[in-house]
């Protein structure tokens, strides 16, 4: 069976139980809230190991074919063009469509996690290289550790073969492993589609948010079904490219029902190799850097949020050079939200508002019973730029292998 059918028929069973169940008693929801962690922490667990040896055996073997600056250069592109792009998207759209206005209510503002911009660079080289074995989140410093061995290892060939020989089976026997987990995550499922659904429920009744959360569900499907496939079609020729969206149908649903990038990676990364037949050795660094800093998605939701709150508070409208900084400062607060692999769009927005002034200091609040929402739509879509730019790496660098439909995973 498809691992998507899976993940959906888990995701259907999870919501069906979230309707009978008794989800207004407190000790059932933070049971659901308790079990929907352990399964996010068990989607996590299988991915250091493998993308700490991936990554390393990735950049040695790309360095000896003199084509690791040429990846590098071409994701990076692809990456902040993306980013960009579909924050222009999110602008274009929530201008155009002008969502109902939320109501002001009052509500406590709480603490919540600034994006610290100053303390992710802190992060990236801690004290010890192996400290970056050890932060479950933040899989950058990881990924820079494993590139200093890869590249070490070309310096004395002789010396690191049997090292990097090493390296390769275990990134293989991670692999292995790693398949075991994301089969395993459709039960999973069950879970997160409860949990998704008793928020979900939640939102809904206070009946003010169906206008924002229209316009998100819109903007998912136009840049999935047509955006994206325009896009592959344009710059890799004469393809079909619901194949290669095909192939992202399951690490959508995990996004989108988790929320959570860490987690989706290695069903990402599954699907890049079995499914649309990229090489290993370029997923495996690609789709880390996508899931770090491609967060074009984030950006997106971000800037509609913003703009619903903007307008929720002030009746006039929103002057030209307020749009432009909107759109720049959304955008580059999306390349700093790697070491949260949940809830990143809405630290994004927090900071947005506070950035802004102007007494939107606490916007962001209106919205937060809608912040999972925000969160999941931003994810799928981060998720979907990972699987297309992933495929068009590929393919500019002739590292792809076509598969047959019936052969996808």
């Amino acid at each position: 069976m498809k691992i998507w059918i899976k993940y959906a028929a888990g995701i259907l069973i999870g919501i069906l139980f979230a309707l009978v169940a008794p989800s207004e008693t407190p000790s059932f929801v933070e049971t659901i809230d308790i079990i929907t962690s352990m399964v996010v922490q068990f989607g996590r667990y299988s991915l250091y190991p493998l993308l700490f040896f991936s990554f390393a055996v990735a950049v040695y073997e790309l360095r000896e074919s003199k084509s690791l600056f040429r990846l590098g250069a071409i994701t990076a592109g692809v990456i902040s063009i993306s980013s960009i792009f579909l924050a222009v998207i999110g602008l274009f759209a929530v201008l155009a469509r002008n969502p109902s206005r939320i109501p002001i209510f009052v509500e406590a503002t709480g603490e919540i996690e600034k994006i610290g911009v100053a303390n992710s660079l802190l992060q990236l080289f801690p004290s010890s290289a192996f400290e970056a074995l050890a932060n479950g989140a933040f899989i950058l410093p990881l990924c820079i550790f494993a590139g200093f061995a890869g590249a070490g290892a070309t310096v004395d060939k002789n010396t690191s073969k049997p090292a990097m020989t090493m390296f390769d089976s275990l990134s293989r026997i991670s692999y292995a492993v790693m398949t075991f987990f994301v089969d395993i995550l459709s039960v999973g499922m069950i879970a997160l589609g409860v949990n998704w659904m008793i928020q979900y429920r939640s939102m809904l009744a206070s009946r003010v948010y169906w206008d924002f959360i229209l316009l998100l569900l819109v903007c998912l499907f136009a840049v999935g079904l047509v955006l994206y496939p325009l896009i592959l079609r344009l710059v890799c020729g004469k393809i079909n490219p619901y194949r290669v969206l095909y192939a992202g149908i399951a690490p959508v649903i995990a996004a989108f029902f988790s929320g959570d990038a860490t987690m989706t990676l290695p069903v990402l990364l599954r699907h890049a190799n079995e499914s649309m037949g990229v090489r290993r050795r370029v997923t495996s660094v690609t789709l880390p850097l996508f899931s770090v800093f491609a967060r074009g998605g984030t950006a997106l939701t971000v800037i509609i949020s913003f703009v619903v709150i903007l307008k929720s508070y002030s009746s006039l409208g929103i002057a030209a050079a307020d749009m432009l900084w909107i759109l720049i400062a959304a955008t580059i607060l999306s390349f700093f939200l790697g070491r949260f692999s949940s809830g990143g769009a809405y630290i994004a927005l927090a900071a947005l508002c506070s950035l802004y002034g102007r007494g939107l200091e606490s916007g962001y609040l209106i919205l937060k019973p809608a912040a999972f929402f925000i969160g999941s739509v931003a994810a799928a879509l981060d998720a979907l730029t990972a699987i297309t730019g992933s495929y068009i790496i590929a393919k500019k660098t002739d590292v792809l292998h076509h598969r047959d439909l019936r052969f996808y995973i």
